[in-house]
């Protein structure tokens, strides 16, 4: 199902924000208050993560207390989830773009598409073919022949340029009949 130009964009706030949530998570959990909170709320040292499964029943394999101790204060990998997060994000919109064939393929959203194949690829710009076809770029980025094997995610760009980005494609999809 293709969604519209208008319920991209919102998707793309939506993640942002979960973004927003999640890494204001993390920072709490280097919060020593925030971990006696949770035990007062009854969240013991055998408390495990507990997520449903189709047939009603529970995988509960995950130690909640031993998950908290392996992020706190391991800022690795606090940028790894973060990384993850933005490449979701990424890969989702970008295939929500390209079910409406990047609508009017402006530079910006031609990037964009560039951006998602290459985090598909293992983070890894991967420009064959006489790739790039159409200019693709924004800002001062611009996707060139020369960027074949660069990484993407905070190689060719860090996380407040890609929120740059989603800013103005958002604003762009809106402005889209």
């Amino acid at each position: 199902m293709a969604r519209s130009a208008k319920d991209i964009a919102d998707m793309l706030e939506r993640l942002q924000q979960y973004y927003a949530a999640v890494s204001t998570a993390l920072v709490l959990l280097n919060d020593d208050d925030v971990l006696r909170l949770l035990q007062a709320k009854g969240y013991d040292l055998g408390s495990t993560i507990r997520l449903g499964r189709r047939d009603n029943s529970y995988y509960e394999g995950i130690k909640l207390w031993n998950a908290i101790h392996s992020v706190r204060r391991n800022a690795g990998f606090n940028l790894d989830f973060l990384g993850i997060l933005f490449m979701t994000s990424l890969s989702w919109v970008g295939d929500e773009l390209t079910k409406n064939g990047y609508f009017d393929e402006t530079p910006e959203l031609e990037l964009f598409r560039h951006l998602r194949n290459g985090i598909s690829h293992g983070n890894t710009f991967n420009l064959l073919k006489g790739e790039p076809r159409r200019p693709a770029k924004f800002k001062g980025f611009e996707i060139t022949p020369a960027l074949h094997g660069q990484g993407v995610l905070f190689e060719f760009m860090s996380t407040g340029d890609l929120f740059d980005l989603f800013d103005h494609v958002k604003a762009h999809l809106r402005s889209l009949p």
